[in-house]
Formats: C-alpha cells, structure tokens, sequence
C-alpha cells in the first residue's frame, strides 16, 4: 500500500469518522493555543516599551515564569490525550472496515499506517487552526481584559507608588517568536499521531498479552511511588536552598506530577477489576450485577482517567498554593492583586483542563456503549429495561472514578502542603472547603460525562442490533 493509498483510505468513512477527524482538530487547536501562549511568556520582554501589566511578575520575573510554562504545560496534556482519545470515535466500524482491508491483503503495518496518517493529519490541521484563534484570543482579551488599575512600583508594601490605570491584565501585546514556539507546534502533531498508532496496535493486540492482576497492580503502584519520591527529592531541595536552573524544577515537577496520576490511573482501573468481581458475585441488583461484569472485563479507560486524576493532582496543589498566597498577601499586603489574579487564572485553567477530561471520559463511555451494543440489544430483547442498563453504565464510569479522585485531590494537596512547610515557617491547616468543592465538583462532572453517555443507548440496544456480528 502507497503513502498516496494510504492516506487516501485514510479520510473514507462515515459519520463517526468525520467527527473524528473534527474533534481531533479541535482539540489540536485548543493545545497549541496554549503552546503559544507558554512561547509568548518565554519571549523576553522590553521593560522599554511602555507596556504595564497588571501581574507584570508572573510574565516577566525567571523564577515565576517557569512556573507559568509548567502551567501552561500540564492544561496541554487533557486537550492532548482527548486528541489521541478521539482515535477511538467509530472504532468499532473502522474495525470492521480495516478487517476488510486485511482480507484483501493490508498487512498491520499499513493498517497501522492508515490510523496514524489521519490523526497526523488531522492534528496538523488542528495545530494550523491554533495559529488564527490565537490572534483572535489575544484580540478578545485585550478588549476585554484591559486596561486594568495596577501599581506603577511594584513592592511588597505600596506605600507612595503611583496608581495606573492602562495595564494589561494578560500579555496579548506578546508574540511568540518562531524559534520558542516551533518545536511546541511540531511537537503536537507528533505526539496525537504516536499515541493514536499506539492505540491501534493495543488494540490489535488485545488479548493476546494478559497479567496478572497482582502484576498490574505493583506496576501501577510502582509508578505512583516513583513520582512520590521524585517529588519528595525536589521538595527536600528547594527546602534546603538547593540552587536549580530555572528550566530544571519545572520539568522535574512535570515528570513527577505525570508518573504520579499514571500510577493513579493504573490503580483505580486495577481496583475497579477487583471490586466489580466482588459486586457481580455479591449484587442483589441488576444494575449493580451488569456493572460489576463490565468492571470486571477491565474495559480500556486508562486515558480518560489520567487526564481526570492529573487534574485533581494539580487542583489540590494549586488550592493550598492559594490558599496560603492568600493568607500571606492578608498579612503583607497584595500589590495590585497579584496573588488574587494569578491563582483565579489557575481557576479558570483548572476548569478547562476538568471540561476537556469530562470530554474524554465522555468519549470511552460512549465507545463503550456502541462496543458492546450487540450484547446490551440482546439484554433489552431479554427484558431488560434500558433504564437499569442506564444505571449500570453511570455506576461503572463513576464508581471506580470517585475514590480515585478524592485520593489524588488529597495527595496533591498534601505535597503542596509540605512545600509550603519547607519553604515557611507558618502554619496554617488544609482550606478543607476548597478541597471537598474542588472534589465533589470533578465528581459531579464525571457523572454527568457518564448520564450523558447514556444517550447513545436507544439507538445502541435496538433490536435488530442484536444481529450485528459480535
């Protein structure tokens, strides 16, 4: 098969493989806005050119601006793996047509090749699109998000500065010079494609490599160990004083906070193997019994659940982080609303980052559905009510999610404690409130990720889907 044949079997297909196409577009777009918006705070900035901002240190001060980029670095990864997840729209058709192919004489390899050339493709495109809407998103705040008051001094008391009122709130005047931003962009495409490829080869591959679940479950923890140690080695550091490039820690701390929602994520989907086998022997319902089988039959969520555990990681961190900023600004004075105005930008950053994971998770319930359609048609035929399938499929998505989210929400928020510690000799207790909001919130949105899934299934348990070939 040629390149040209290739890419041409690529782009053929039905409804479901043009969305996939679309929302892998999409959601490449979304990245690489915020690659350019991590290029323009690494792009040094002219003192002379006039320009104020309202939190001119965050954007301008080295050992803030890591931090800004490791901000900016870690809300890419929920839009990147829903990029990579949404390979697996239509999944089940592609299948089939790809089982035709291989009758014909397409090897794996070339199949392999198909899948990866249109996430390639489509996430060039997507990374094509970043480029108008992020002029357009620094049209938009500009407008809207300046000018606004700020100190012309900047100390830590304002005591005889000046007041200006024609700051920026963000720094849209900033463009991202090619150099900075050129090896994000390329970056993106790259990536969607690898784990696209990757995806399909798993699922090739499926079934023919089985372990042990005590297996899965020491690997998994092994996993989330490494990142507690890697971020308990930085924290003893920058408590002793310890001087680290300002490139260093942010990429250190990057690598930790991953490892630690990869384990995560394998432990919730190793326990959730365990529990469902309890519940499908123990459960006097229905709803509980298909749930238990399905938890049990160790469905592909990995994604989906690291994306929504890597969130939580970060918000339990960012809501001790602020509240402390908070409580130290009460006491020293806040100049022109720094610390209030950078850790709402985390807020809002946090809730993107929750949306694109509820998309995610979103995304494998519905796969899930149309997966298994043939089965759940045979249930309805059998008399079983398509509302306690609904249940079953909103206790399977969210029971293995909850716990997994109040623990990594937890473990977040105690690593950022302990950070703060190392750092001050203040003390000051858990801002318990944020944290159980910022729990119960994530929650709620994987329940409603999972009821919305539930639309698909008057269409997924018609009869005559019971004919379809498992």
């Amino acid at each position: 098969m040629t390149w040209a044949g290739a890419t041409w079997l690529a782009f053929r297909g039905g409804r479901s493989d043009r969305l996939r196409i679309v929302l892998t577009v999409a959601s490449t777009a979304v990245a690489a806005v915020f690659v350019l918006l991590a290029g323009a705070v690494v792009t040094p900035w002219d003192p002379a050119s006039g320009t104020a901002y309202s939190n001119v240190q965050l954007w301008t001060e080295d050992g803030l601006r890591g931090g800004t980029v490791l901000a900016l670095a870690l809300l890419c990864l929920p839009f990147l793996a829903f990029a990579a997840q949404c390979s697996r729209i239509g999944a089940p058709a592609r299948e089939r047509r790809f089982e035709d192919l291989a009758r014909l004489g397409a090897t794996r390899r070339e199949l392999r090749r198909v899948a990866a050339i249109e996430s390639g493709l489509a996430s060039v495109g997507g990374v094509l699109l970043g480029l108008p809407l992020y002029a357009l998103l620094a049209v938009v705040v500009g407008v809207v998000g300046g000018p606004v008051s700020m100190y012309r001094g900047i100390s830590a008391v304002p005591v005889g500065t000046e007041w200006s009122p024609d700051a920026l709130l963000l720094p849209t005047d900033r463009v991202p010079t090619w150099w900075v931003a050129l090896p994000g962009l390329v970056l993106l495409p790259l990536l969607v494609t690898l784990s696209a490829s990757v995806g399909a080869a798993r699922r090739q591959d499926e079934g023919q490599r089985e372990r042990s679940v005590r297996r899965r479950l020491t690997r998994s923890g092994a996993i989330a160990a490494s990142g507690l140690v890697l971020g308990g080695i930085l924290i003893y550091l920058l408590g002793a004083s310890v001087a680290l490039p300002s490139v260093v820690w942010p990429l250190v701390l990057l690598v930790a906070v991953v490892l630690l929602a990869l384990g995560a994520a394998g432990l919730a989907g190793e326990l959730a193997v365990v529990a469902g086998a309890r519940l499908a022997v123990g459960a006097g319902r229905a709803d509980l019994l298909l749930a238990g089988r399905r938890m049990e039959a160790r469905q592909r969520r990995g994604a989906s659940r690291l994306t929504l555990l890597l969130g939580c990681l970060v918000g339990g961190a960012v809501l001790v982080l602020r509240a402390d900023a908070l409580a130290m600004s009460a006491r020293q004075g806040d100049t022109g609303g720094f610390f209030a105005q950078t850790y709402l930008l985390l807020i809002v950053a946090l809730g993107l980052a929750t949306a694109a994971s509820a998309l995610g998770l979103l995304v494998a319930e519905v796969e899930g559905i149309v997966e298994r359609r043939r089965s759940l048609a045979t249930a309805v035929a059998a008399g079983v009510p398509r509302r306690v399938i609904a249940r079953a499929v909103v206790i399977e998505a969210v029971l293995p999610v909850v716990p997994a989210v109040v623990v990594t929400t937890l473990v977040g928020a105690l690593f950022a404690r302990i950070f703060v510690l190392a750092l001050s000799e203040e003390r000051s207790g858990l801002p318990a409130f944020d944290l159980v909001l910022f729990a119960g919130a994530v929650s709620l949105t994987a329940v409603l990720a999972a009821g919305l899934a539930t639309l698909a299934l008057p269409a997924s348990t018609d009869v005559s889907e019971a004919r379809v070939p498992a």
